[in-house]
């Protein structure tokens, strides 16, 4: 069986193509970049370099159905935002492999963060109050109160952008329009949680929780401290009944200070939480098979981004006994069993991304995704 899995750059692509080279599988990834990290290991047998499907979404999906059938494809499997552009061609694909992922108008009601927020009212969890903002007046209604706020564009990754709690001056960068909207969320103080979830028509086949303990920023959590709240675990259930979702997707909850859950975002995409399931890599690749498998639990051993957590948290903790014990009894997720040529690949993309950066005058974090993040543009007609 051949596997293409899409998103090179990012670990949890990495962590999918070990699984599936433990399960017999023959491995290709797919990047529109060109140095990726899970190109360069010894799971992948074959790495396709792709257009960009943010300038020509058409033009990538027939890109990968030229792959599909030359390499003989069996199944298609997104990692990151490029989701949504492989989702807008699925009638073009489908003939070809199986896919794995969900129809578009699905992804876009998950991804906007208003209509998510609107979808679940009334589930066993909701979100926050949840106000969409598409002109400065509707910004200006909430100045008075802005400390009960948190303020992100409705379609954005890695908390880029997000406002909490901003003061009047901060709120000023806030300028939402009907193309490019904004929402405000009531601020709720408490413990930050995420998931990540496989769903095969709704049917919930993997599932894992974490706290991200320490972030870049205030986005990717680099350090995963698994936890298992069942609340959480009750809302995905529901959520699979509800949608008949496939797909990998991964929530933020918010646990206040009363111990209720709340949902704050959605995110159809693989998220770190995969990386919980590496000590059953064949399970987790039959989690993805169309007759029911049951359900895997996740290891509740922490895992971590090593290189990450020494270059941008252990600078401001290295007098920290605790940060150095939770160092300690986390597991690598880039250099696992030999694997070791990713270590030095995190550096060849991190060049590659800093190029694009400054040829395209963006930051770091805009630089890594602008080629295939979706905010909601037209993409034209599917590809048929």
């Amino acid at each position: 069986m051949r596997v293409l899995i899409l998103g090179a750059r990012a670990p949890a692509c990495l962590e999918w193509a070990r699984a599936f080279n433990e399960a017999g599988w023959t491995v290709s990834v797919g990047d529109s970049l060109g140095q990726p990290l899970s190109r360069f290991s010894r799971s992948v047998h074959h790495f396709v370099r792709l257009p960009e499907p943010r300038l020509d979404p058409a033009g990538w999906i027939e890109a990968l159905a030229s792959v599909i059938k030359a390499e003989r494809i069996d199944v298609l499997l997104p990692t990151c935002e490029e989701v949504f552009y492989l989702a807008h061609g699925l009638e073009r694909l489908r003939p070809l492999c199986r896919v794995l992922t969900s129809d578009f108008a699905l992804l876009h009601r998950l991804h906007h963060k208003g209509q998510f927020a609107a979808m679940i009212q009334g589930w066993t969890l909701s979100t926050p109050e949840t106000r969409l903002l598409t002109d400065y007046p509707s910004v200006l209604a909430l100045s008075a109160e802005t400390e009960e706020w948190v303020f992100k564009p409705a379609y954005s990754r890695f908390a880029s952008q997000t406002l909490i709690q901003p003061n009047v001056t901060q709120l000023s960068q806030v300028q939402p329009s009907i193309e490019a909207p904004w929402v405000a969320q009531r601020f709720i103080h408490g413990r930050e949680f995420c998931s990540f979830s496989v769903l095969i028509d709704g049917q919930l086949r993997a599932h894992s929780v974490y706290q991200p303990r320490y972030r870049v920023g205030r986005g990717s959590g680099i350090y995963l401290s698994p936890a298992t709240p069942e609340p959480v675990r009750r809302f995905l259930e529901q959520f699979g009944r509800e949608t008949g979702y496939t797909g990998q997707v991964g929530f933020d909850f918010i646990e206040d200070q009363a111990g209720r859950f709340h949902v704050l975002e959605c995110n159809p995409r693989a998220t770190s939480g995969v990386h919980l399931f590496d000590n059953q890599r064949q399970a987790l690749v039959n989690s993805l098979g169309e007759a029911s498998s049951g359900m895997i639990e996740p290891t509740q051993e922490p895992r971590m981004i090593a290189l990450a957590m020494l270059l941008l948290a252990a600078p401001s903790r290295a007098l920290s006994a605790a940060f150095w014990r939770d160092y300690r009894l986390a597991r690598d997720v880039i250099v696992q069993q030999g694997d070791v040529l990713p270590l030095a690949a995190q550096w060849l993309s991190l060049g590659e991304i800093i190029y694009r950066a400054a040829s395209r005058r963006c930051g770091l974090l805009a630089a890594s995704t602008a080629d295939i993040e979706w905010n909601g543009q037209a993409l034209g007609e599917p590809p048929q």
